[in-house]
């Protein structure tokens, strides 16, 4: 005769499932807690960096004051602004990039413009001139000392009939003008933070702020899905054009640039926050962008560097240098046979790749949003070039150092501070004291003593680890 089954109380059965709804409940309301946080700051952490109106007027000035000097030379020329001084990405105290347009029965070639107007501005204004009339583009640069309304003094160059610049100026402050809030304060945090890891110096191997916000501009338009920006330049116009009018030297310039129609018709349905933008960003650079074989086009897409011949013959010492022109590759949104991150070496690369990473590590933690930006931002000594932070996928093999850290805490109470601390990321239960001494626990972190139960924790504390020390 069969027994009868032994019924269970059904609270019994449900504990666990409700206990582990509840956590979920929680780690999501934390999340969101984080998330809205961290847009916040960034937006307070953008707004100190814009330009004041004041040096917006004094900047306005000094380009009609140089106008009209240059009317003196060549009458009827224009100067206009061109870069972030007038796309809408430029930060407090930058240099301007100004371009002399002149008319095309003009007297003089760039280079004797050059040394005229350098002579001309050295007898008529305070400014420090140095003319380059023989560089490759032949420039005049100029220097003010500090001011009340330019505190920081002034800096600018003048070039002549560099028409592809200005439509490059026009067509990243349409990006910025179909959505100011997300796209501009991505693109001003990210300037900030290059800067200050220093891995925006093209003259130091690694990539310039235009680099930075053609890649911002491409992870919008081609990885987000739904995108956050249209693609300008693949928009049909709304009436026959010529050729003479979307083209520049024999590159084609058009794009879609009337956004006030734009708006009315087309509106992202991509709702995710800044901070959401700015966790994603790093975390496709970190990981996911094919660095070996793969161009960022905003024009296109995702292209093969095959496809421009771009590629790296590593096993062919004849093409060394096209090599090092190419191990990042970013394509100009109008001189599409130009790669903007040319100048990026080998070890620059490895730096950019490196701090991409070591972002995506620190956003992953979740810290306080004022303590991530932080983080983020902090500077980097001058000249110092350490390997960037091994792959999200390779643990790294750490010690711990002797002593105390600035809190106050032992090592091994920091450890597990910093567990417990994790807990509402991991599916695991965290660490105990009772489970580990200090030793084990950095045999652990060494990957010689490796519990299956403990292995998402110990791979999120690596990566604790590797931004505390």
């Amino acid at each position: 005769m069969a027994q009868a089954a032994i019924a269970v109380p059904s609270g019994v059965q449900a504990l666990p499932y409700v206990h582990a709804q509840n956590q979920r409940s929680r780690h999501a309301s934390k999340h969101r807690f984080f998330i809205v946080e961290l847009s916040q700051a960034l937006f307070d952490f953008v707004i100190q960096l814009l330009p004041t109106a004041e040096e917006m007027a004094v900047k306005e000035d000094v380009r009609k004051l140089l106008e009209r000097l240059i009317h003196t030379i060549e009458p009827g020329s224009r100067l206009l602004s061109f870069g972030s001084t007038a796309n809408g990405f430029s930060l407090r105290n930058s240099d301007m990039d100004l371009c002399c347009l002149i008319d095309a029965d003009k007297r003089l070639s760039a280079s004797d413009l050059v040394t005229v107007l350098g002579d001309l501005l050295e007898r008529e204004t305070k400014f420090h001139v140095k003319p380059l009339p023989h560089a490759r583009i032949p420039i005049v640069k100029l220097s003010l000392d500090p001011s009340p309304g330019l505190p920081s003094g002034i800096a600018c160059d003048i070039g002549f009939e560099n028409r592809l610049a200005l439509e490059n100026t026009r067509l990243l402050m349409c990006y910025a003008m179909i959505d100011p809030t997300r796209v501009r304060t991505l693109v001003l945090f990210l300037k900030v933070w290059s800067k200050r890891r220093k891995i925006n110096s093209p003259y130091q191997g690694t990539l310039s702020s235009y680099g930075y916000v053609l890649l911002v501009i491409y992870f919008l338009i081609h990885v987000k899905n739904p995108p956050v920006l249209p693609n300008l330049q693949q928009m049909p116009p709304l009436r026959p054009i010529s050729q003479e009018e979307t083209h520049i030297g024999g590159y084609n310039t058009w794009f879609f640039d009337d956004i006030e129609l734009l708006c009315q018709h087309w509106q992202s349905s991509n709702t995710e926050s800044v901070a959401e933008l700015l966790i994603d960003f790093f975390r496709y650079y970190s990981r996911d962008f094919s660095y070996n074989t793969g161009v960022a086009s905003i024009r296109a897409g995702l292209l093969k560097k095959e496809s421009k011949g771009w590629q790296n013959d590593l096993s062919n010492s004849k093409f060394n240098d096209a090599r090092e022109r190419n191990r990042f590759c970013i394509e100009d949104p109008f001189e599409t046979g130009f790669n903007v991150a040319r100048c990026v070496t080998k070890e620059g690369l490895y730096q950019i790749r490196g701090e991409f990473m070591r972002a995506s590590r620190i956003l992953a933690m979740r810290p306080r949003a004022i303590l991530a930006l932080s983080q983020l931002c902090e500077e980097k000594a001058a000249g110092a070039s350490p390997a960037p932070p091994p792959s999200l996928f390779v643990p790294p093999r750490l010690s711990l150092p002797q002593g105390s850290f600035s809190t106050g805490a032992s090592p091994t109470q920091w450890l597990l501070s910093e567990v417990n601390g994790l807990a509402p990321l991991l599916p695991t239960p965290p660490l105990s004291i009772t489970q580990y001494s200090r030793t084990s626990l950095i045999k652990a972190l060494r990957g010689r003593q490796l519990p299956p139960s403990q292995e998402s924790a110990l791979h999120q504390l690596r990566q604790a680890i590797a931004l505390r020390l």
